[in-house]
């Protein structure tokens, strides 16, 4: 079985163990509106398949007012435990400790996993077209938008971008990471960009390192950047986020 075969698989056993919610306490903050002028989405990710645990000693509420601080426009929160150290529970302490919109960043295959993120604090679901059948991104994506949620859809292919236009997603994030070697080609960025229409937001996700790389998204069309692995690093951090700021500022 594939890594996305073995995550779909752990997502179902975990989504089956959550209650039905019918409480939804927190007003949605949307996610679209926050993504222009190149945003960034900070990332609170404590683990990779790759690199394992990555040493990251702050809590999520410390992270997610460092993230809000530097400037960044939304909080990405892992909650898939096995692979990721990411935990349902964190949707809720950032959501206390922060003002930014939320995106619930998990390997999302059932209705249950989404309602409990609203529930908890979630403004908006990252769904992987490549994992979900059309039917599946189809079913999900109208359940996120039926309690308020954006929906950003992540894509790796160009058939999974065909299969997230057909879906009628307005916000897509083109993965350069393939998930079955979990090797990161940059050129996807490029080469998926090109087929995205006028009017979709465009996220650009894995592989951002640097501020030059953040500005070299944004001529290519890009409205925003998801980044997590490299706000790990405190350098690389300060350099990412003065970038952005710097290109937000230019295009105000």
């Amino acid at each position: 079985m594939d890594f996305l075969g073995k995550m779909y698989e752990l997502s179902r056993q975990r989504a089956s163990d959550l209650a039905v919610q019918t409480d939804y306490p927190f007003p949605v903050r949307p996610l679209k509106e926050a993504l222009a002028g190149m945003a960034i989405i900070a990332e609170i990710k404590y683990a990779t398949p790759k690199d394992g645990l990555l040493g990251v000693k702050q809590n999520p509420a410390s992270l997610a007012r460092t993230y809000e601080k530097f400037g960044a426009h939304a909080i990405s929160c892992l909650t898939e435990p096995t692979y990721f150290a990411g935990s349902l529970e964190y949707l809720g302490i950032i959501r206390s400790s922060c003002t930014l919109p939320i995106l619930m960043k998990d390997f999302i295959t059932d209705e249950r996993h989404i309602a409990t993120g609203r529930a908890l604090g979630a403004d908006a679901i990252l769904l992987i077209t490549e994992m979900l059948s059309r039917k599946e991104l189809d079913a999900l994506s109208q359940c996120g938008k039926d309690l308020g949620m954006d929906c950003l859809v992540e894509v790796h292919t160009r058939d999974g971008l065909d299969k997230a236009l057909a879906v009628g997603a307005t916000i897509i994030g083109v993965n350069a990471r393939d998930l079955v070697t979990l090797k990161v080609d940059p050129s996807r960025h490029e080469e998926l960009a090109l087929h995205i229409p006028e009017g979709v937001v465009k996220v650009a996700e894995s592989g951002i390192t640097s501020g030059v790389r953040l500005k070299e998204l944004k001529d290519m069309g890009y409205d925003a950047a998801l980044i997590g692995r490299a706000l790990v690093n405190e350098e690389q951090r300060r350099d990412i986020f003065h970038v952005g700021q710097d290109l937000r500022h230019h295009t105000a």
